[in-house]
């Protein structure tokens, strides 16, 4: 259950597409690892997935990839969640969506379908540009159904698409436009299709027909995905619409009802913006409004709605293609280990040879040196007596923003300087210094707050206060 967010690139600061989203798992603890596939990794044999009867022949040629996949893929299945390969296109999978009664009852979901576990390995290593991943993931569709409710973002340097796949067979796919945004969480967003503009929409085959055939639309003229396929019920007001009712209201939509089944898909922000903006939605907790789990005035409105940060975000990932550098360094991923509302967004040049070792490695068992498990601590820490740590937490997430930002900016000069032999050999060191830092600063908080906690202890007695 995620939380996404897409910008087109002249929406931005910097002419980026950026694409993004929270990784929410089922439990608190659901431990990633952030991986580099190899080029050709998977050029033999066949598929199978450990979750669905999915399985499919691998293609004959693979490109290098990241991704960010749950540890236990024996169990699990592989969840890769997210990554970019190396042409440059990203893919986040999947915004989960479900579909109303209706058309489920008619197009089910398929137990042999493709889903959520196996969607960025079998897609992103295929792919040449955001576009094409539309179209291969639509093609998958079409042979094989889908197992569960999906939406999938992909993006390259010049456009971002976001395509829905609600029910077993039919899909639709938007491209974003380009001085636009959007927030999406957990329900069918897309409105009107326009199905004589090939540029900007794509859908499945048959789907105008399958909803004449068995009459699901329930407006008067038009083609609104959202009418016909989605879900507006009590459960979205409280669990849904709120999310994108901060996120559009924050990136200078103005939208009044937190309950509101009308909000739209796409809209143009009042600002250009920064990856700094987008981390904000996605790290938010209804800051500044009745509805904060941290609200100390009222326990009725700081419970009414569920929160876009939580405690079991798995991970959280910002897709960055940029437009203004070379293309070797246009790709960045910034990974959030999570929980986001007290964490920060860290940079890594998509385009190494691997991911360093506190990322790469992680482990079931707790081990402070891993990323995963080093951020999970700082989040305790700071939650315990949020009231009281906050600012410290908040002075640590401007000092990383700022330390995350001049080391993109000091790799981009080194690049630009030339000299550099291997650009991947270059990419996959200077990720690891980056790191070296990030964390070093990380282990630095750490430690403020463990001195800072002791002194909040309730375990406390001054003779000459007490007595």
């Amino acid at each position: 259950m995620c939380t996404t967010v897409v910008v087109g690139k002249k929406a931005s600061r910097t002419g980026s597409t950026l694409i993004a989203r929270n990784c929410d798992s089922e439990e608190p603890i659901q431990p990633v690892r952030f991986i580099t596939v190899a080029e050709d990794a998977h050029v033999s044999g066949t598929y199978k997935s450990n979750m669905t009867k999915f399985t499919e022949k691998y293609p004959n040629k693979s490109l290098k990839y990241t991704m960010v996949p749950f540890l236990d893929e024996s169990k699990l299945g592989i969840f890769g969640e997210a990554g970019i390969n190396s042409k440059n296109v990203a893919m986040s999978s999947t915004e989960s969506i479900f579909s109303n009664t209706d058309v489920l009852a008619i197009d089910p979901l398929t137990p042999a379908g493709l889903g959520e576990d196996s969607l960025l390995n079998m897609v992103l290593p295929y792919i040449e540009s955001a576009r094409d991943g539309v179209t291969y993931l639509g093609q998958l569709i079409k042979e094989h159904g889908s197992h569960e409710g999906n939406g999938v973002i992909f993006s390259d340097k010049d456009e971002v698409w976001y395509m829905e796949i609600p029910c077993g067979h039919h899909w639709v796919a938007q491209r974003v436009p380009d001085d636009c945004c959007a927030v999406i969480a957990n329900q069918s967003i897309i409105e009107e299709i326009n199905f004589n503009d090939p540029e900007n929409f794509m859908y499945s085959e048959g789907i105008r027909e399958f909803v004449d055939e068995y009459q699901l639309n329930p407006d008067y003229e038009g083609f609104n995905f959202r009418h016909i396929f989605g879900t507006s019920t009590k459960e979205d007001r409280q669990y849904n619409t709120a999310r994108v009712w901060y996120g559009q209201n924050y990136l200078g939509h103005k939208v009044e009802d937190p309950r509101s089944s009308d909000m739209p898909f796409v809209f143009k922000p009042n600002r250009l913006l920064t990856v700094e903006d987008v981390a904000a939605v996605l790290s938010s907790h209804f800051d500044e409004t009745i509805y904060d789990p941290f609200n100390p005035e009222s326990d009725v409105d700081r419970n009414v709605f569920r929160p876009i940060s939580m405690n079991r975000t798995a991970e959280s990932h910002i897709l960055e293609i940029r437009n203004n550098v070379p293309e070797e360094i246009a790709a960045i991923i910034w990974l959030n280990s999570a929980p986001t509302a007290f964490n920060p967004y860290v940079p890594f040049f998509a385009n190494s040879l691997d991911t360093p070792k506190s990322y790469r490695d992680t482990t079931d068992s707790y081990d402070i040196k891993q990323a995963y498990w080093m951020y999970r601590t700082l989040a305790v820490l700071v939650e315990r007596d949020y009231n009281k740590l906050s600012s410290v937490n908040f002075d640590y997430l401007t000092a990383a923003k700022t330390l995350a930002k001049h080391l993109v900016l000091e790799t981009d000069k080194a690049v630009k300087d030339g000299n550099i032999k291997n650009i991947e050999e270059f990419l996959t060191e200077q990720n690891n210094k980056n790191i070296d830092q990030m964390n070093e600063l990380a282990m630095t908080h750490i430690g403020e707050l463990v001195k800072k906690g002791l002194g909040l202890s309730k375990l406390t007695f001054d003779i000459t206060k007490d007595v």
